[in-house]
């Protein structure tokens, strides 16, 4: 205020100027004032260096922002930031940033040659199953954004309570990636229709590899036996503190719990492959951009670009095309585990949206996919 009156005539008193601000300023009862709401400050700060983006020390400012994504604050302030401004600079400040991300790594394309190790363990994984006729689409978001809204509490705690460690290194860089590639999402989303072709299919195939390589460096961690022994090996010995702790009445043996051990952890890398393509497909994916991403990932042309381009279509567009998800599947190059990725997709676009008993009957048929059957009343599951 002080600094505004310096330069400037101010027509109306502070204390009204302040309640006119309420819904944006609030006041504490030490009379000390603040953003009421996070985002807020996040908006103003990021419009502000957007106007002086000229000034050296902004620029300088903003380049220590974009290459430190990992702190929510700064993720956040890079977001409004693409919003703001049109700044070349920012892009391509953003765009180098995300080139050096795991660049050690080759995108992943989970072909039967690069995952064939993981293929020989595909017969450990759950498959998927339709839901049941009965479970409406509206029960099941309504489950989801009860588990996702206990998920980002326990994440909200977890930040507040611990900092990021700086020695994991590999942490720090997987949170600056996700983060990296959510600032990309927006760009290429909110400048839909204002920056050129060329430019959008630049940025979504630099975003899309952050996510291949990350998949990459999972890869070559999980195929070494060495490293497999590790992880089977803690996981048994958490089972066996597990059995002690709620007292089983029959204990397993070694084998049993190493085997038990094994289809976890395989289950586990799974879920993680699935949950990366899942990740891609939400912070890239719009039903503004369904041309970009068609042009991408046919000329990607991989199992990996094939299931970010159904889950895309399946999630913006609401187009599940059964026929066109076979075809894929039976390619030579079609890992097993990225045809279970693929049904899951499925199985997971079916629980969110309502399937009449015909289109459930062609997913049944072409794809493979089982449905869960209910049992008679008054049966009970063996």
């Amino acid at each position: 205020m002080e600094s505004y009156l310096d330069t400037y005539n101010l027509p109306v008193k502070q204390d009204i100027l302040l309640k006119n601000l309420s819904e944006i300023v609030s006041e504490d009862s030490f009379k000390n004032y603040s953003f009421r709401y996070p985002y807020f400050y996040y908006f103003f700060v990021a419009k502000y260096l957007s106007e002086h983006i000229e000034d050296d020390k902004v620029m300088e400012e903003i380049k220590k922002i974009i290459n430190n994504l990992h702190v929510d604050e700064n993720a956040y302030i890079a977001i409004f930031l693409t919003h703001h401004s049109k700044n070349i600079n920012i892009f391509k400040e953003i765009e180098r940033i995300a080139l050096c991300l795991f660049d050690k790594y080759k995108p992943a394309t989970l072909t039967k040659n690069e995952i064939k190790f993981f293929d020989e363990k595909a017969h450990t994984i759950v498959k998927a199953v339709l839901p049941p006729a009965n479970i409406t689409p509206e029960k099941e978001r309504m489950e989801r954004l009860n588990v996702q809204d206990d998920l980002e509490q326990a994440q909200e705690d977890i930040v507040q309570k611990e900092h990021i460690d700086e020695e994991d290194s590999l942490g720090k860089e997987l949170r600056r990636a996700i983060k990296t590639v959510e600032v990309m999402g927006c760009i290429i989303k909110n400048r839909a229709g204002s920056l050129e072709k060329v430019r959008l299919e630049e940025i979504f195939v630099e975003a899309m590899n952050v996510h291949l390589r990350i998949l990459s460096c999972l890869f070559e961690i999980i195929k070494s036996e060495k490293e497999q022994k590790e992880i089977v090996d803690f996981i048994s010995e958490r089972l066996t503190l597990l059995e002690e702790g709620v007292g089983a009445n029959k204990k397993l043996s070694k084998d049993e719990l190493k085997k038990n051990a094994e289809i976890i952890f395989w289950n586990l890398n799974f879920f993680i492959v699935f949950g990366v393509i899942y990740k891609i497909v939400h912070s890239l994916g719009s039903d503004k951009l369904t041309e970009i991403v068609n042009k991408v990932c046919d000329e990607v042309n991989t199992p990996a670009s094939f299931l970010i381009k159904y889950g895309i279509l399946m999630g913006y567009n609401k187009n599940l095309q059964i026929k066109e998800l076979t075809k894929g599947m039976n390619e030579k190059h079609f890992s097993e585990i990225a045809k279970r990725a693929t049904k899951l997709m499925v199985v997971n676009h079916c629980s969110l949206h309502p399937v009449n008993y015909k289109d459930r009957q062609r997913i049944k048929t072409l794809l493979e996919v089982p449905a869960i059957k209910l049992l008679p009343r008054g049966q009970n599951e063996s």
